[in-house]
């Protein structure tokens, strides 16, 4: 349904009523009407001088873009999350209403044409690694971001872009969308504590060790530490050093929803350290989507 915009400002003129039942019932109107009362929203935020309809146009906003960006994720998820860049957009969104998604996929094809320029059909999977570990750690300078960790920002994936550090998982998300953008079968692994990701191509025989009894798995990757690669052993003696009895899903690709479900989690954990517990809410609420991950 589409809103007259004379309806809408004459709501948005009732914001700096001080009764709270009547701004209950403009807010309940506000959300019936959604994503269409933006924009004037927005220009009413940016143009009024009475601080309690400020915050209420800003509260409104906030919660409106929240729950559109919800809904999103939802029609993500149920059609099977097959694009993983979109998901980590629609993520970011919760935080960053305004995020510029055509900058993103700029950000991510010029770092893909980078890696593209330097392929060729004859290199082996190890060479091809080789050529994405060169564009994204030395070429673009991504890092592992160990001096602030926690931080939420690291888990966005505009600002790791921007700021060309991160987590193990929304580095390792960025390195896996380049490859998969150029038919290099790399995907991730939700190994507990540190997100990895496994190279998978059922033609061709493990290289790491005898003992890659995983179909497909050649080897893994670790985005966090500049692409070092390593095999089956090094994940089961990582698992066995955190006291966690390896499983067959510690070791093979987990679907898309996964990394962005874990995603989320890692945004509760960092504003929960942060005792932003509004933040931290809003991103559990995110959670109630992912009923088969």
């Amino acid at each position: 349904m589409t809103y007259d915009n004379s309806k809408i400002k004459g709501l948005v003129q009732l914001l700096d009523d001080p009764d709270e039942n009547i701004f209950t019932q403009i807010r309940d109107e506000f959300e019936i009407i959604g994503i269409e009362a933006i924009p004037i929203l927005e220009e009413y935020w940016e143009s009024s001088s009475d601080s309690l309809a400020v915050k209420r146009a800003e509260n409104l906003i906030h919660s409106i873009n929240s729950k559109e960006v919800k809904n999103q994720l939802k029609t993500w998820i149920e059609l099977g999350g097959k694009n993983l860049l979109k998901g980590s957009i629609l993520v970011a969104k919760c935080q960053f209403h305004n995020l510029n998604e055509d900058k993103i996929t700029s950000t991510i094809n010029q770092i893909k044409q980078d890696v593209w320029i330097e392929l060729n059909e004859n290199l082996t999977a190890l060479e091809k690694i080789a050529v994405v570990n060169k564009v994204m750690f030395n070429i673009h300078g991504f890092e592992g971001n160990r001096e602030d960790y926690y931080a939420p920002k690291n888990s966005f994936i505009n600002k790791t872009l921007e700021n060309k550090t991160g987590t193990p998982l929304s580095v390792g998300l960025v390195y896996a969308v380049i490859c998969q953008g150029l038919d290099i079968p790399v995907y991730g692994v939700n190994l507990p504590h540190h997100f990895v990701l496994a190279y998978q191509d059922d033609q061709l025989i493990p290289i790491m060790d005898e003992e890659m009894s995983h179909p497909g798995i050649l080897f893994y990757i670790n985005p966090f530490n500049h692409g070092s690669v390593f095999g089956k052993p090094e994940v089961n003696d990582f698992l066995l050093q955190n006291n966690i009895e390896p499983d067959n899903n510690h070791f093979v690709p987990c679907s898309n929803a996964q990394i962005i479900k874990r995603m989320i989690n890692n945004l509760i954990v960092a504003y929960e350290k942060q005792e932003k517990l509004e933040k931290m809410e809003l991103f559990k609420s995110l959670l109630t989507l992912f009923k088969d991950e």
